[in-house]
């Protein structure tokens, strides 16, 4: 076998093993859909009829509802977490498995925490809103029961971003982190949790976090077709970012 043929046919073996990473994260993509919105809602229907409200502190009856921290609960929250999810898929797939393995970890310990102990969000009435903010905050209220509050989603896939993200770029991981604690600030102004939700929200992300980091090693770096990875990536983020959020515009 000549040089150019053992040349083509391990380039080809390479290309070949990337295109079936690329596959299987994106299976893993939607089965995160599945579990983000299908399982979510699922489980929201089943235990609002026993959700109560508890774990109200004096500080949390004290916060108003405040609509400019919408901006940060919908319009920057959702395309952190689909960049962030297209990043490790399709730009630094090799890191993929340790990443998804986190998410599953914190929506296992979430959902079984809902299922167990449920509890219930008092939400303002905005069925008077007048301004932008405040009317996409009502229609999130019509699409979301006021349950599935402890821990924080939220809180905790905001964190797990940042986290991810951080150790990608040091320089850009105090903006990583800016976004995640100011999402996790908006919940309470947007009146879907409390704080001991962002306490544990965050706890859960940090614990699924490392736990990822101790029994899933790093696989072999993609670096074919980059450009073109990252292409997709943005564009895929934005269609799903917009399909995302155009529910919640009055």
């Amino acid at each position: 076998m000549d040089t150019f043929t053992k040349r083509f046919k391990v380039s080809y073996l390479i290309e070949k093993e990337s295109l079936i990473v690329l596959i299987k994260n994106t299976v893993f993509l939607a089965i995160y859909y599945f579990i983000a919105i299908i399982l979510y809602e699922i489980i929201a229907e089943l235990t609002f009829p026993r959700a109560q409200s508890v774990f109200y502190t004096p500080i949390d009856n004290m916060i108003p509802f405040i609509s400019i921290f919408v901006i940060f609960y919908v319009f920057i929250f959702y395309p952190f977490v689909l960049y962030t999810l297209g990043y490790f898929a399709y730009i630094k797939p090799e890191k993929f498995d340790r990443f998804f393995l986190a998410i599953i970890i914190m929506y296992v310990l979430s959902y079984l925490t809902y299922l167990i102990y449920p509890v219930r969000m008092n939400r303002p009435d905005l069925s008077d809103a007048s301004d932008f903010l405040s009317k996409v905050m009502y229609n999130y209220y019509q699409e979301d029961l006021p349950v599935n509050c402890f821990p924080s989603l939220h809180a905790s896939n905001s964190t797990l971003m940042a986290y991810f993200l951080s150790k990608e770029n040091k320089r850009l991981s105090i903006v990583f982190w800016l976004i995640a604690i100011a999402v996790m600030i908006s919940t309470l102004f947007v009146r879907q949790h409390v704080i001991v939700d962002e306490i544990t929200g965050f706890l859960v992300a940090i614990f699924a976090a490392k736990i990822s980091e101790k029994f899933i090693p790093i696989g072999k770096e993609i670096k074919g077709y980059f450009k073109e990875r990252v292409i997709f990536t943005v564009i895929l983020v934005a269609i799903f970012s917009i399909v995302t959020i155009m529910p919640y515009l009055p």
